[in-house]
């Protein structure tokens, strides 16, 4: 099967634990010279589910993965950095997602009218 699906922290520590986690498993994958993880389908799961979630969790214990069009990831990333909300990026299948501790609540930001709001993918 095909490996094209692709994730990559945007943080090398974290992206590097990832790496070594899923070296020790079975799971065929490729990483590029981006360092950028590629695997299959089918194993989906196993790579999302279990060792993504696991990293994120070492990165905030509860927390939610959001993602925003992708003309308006600067503006939310310049919200975060001024509003010193922790947050880490991910670029999962060449789109920039946003990790970030679940207290917070992205669609009570006050951002320009003009930006199409963040929607949460899943929380932990």
């Amino acid at each position: 099967m095909r490996l094209s699906l692709s994730f990559r922290f945007a943080d090398d520590e974290l992206n590097d634990r990832l790496i070594r986690l899923i070296k020790t498993t079975p799971i065929k994958h490729f990483v590029d010279d981006k360092r950028v993880l590629h695997y299959s389908p089918a194993d989906v799961d196993a790579v999302e589910n279990d060792m993504i979630c696991s990293i994120r969790d070492q990165a905030f214990p509860s927390w939610q993965v959001l993602t925003c069009p992708p003309e308006c990831a600067a503006q939310y990333r310049d919200y975060m950095s001024r509003h010193d909300i922790p947050f880490h990026q991910e670029l999962i299948d060449a789109e920039m997602w946003f990790l970030i501790p679940r207290k917070y609540r992205p669609n009570l930001w006050k951002l320009a009218s003009k930006t199409k709001r963040a929607k949460v993918h899943m929380a932990h």
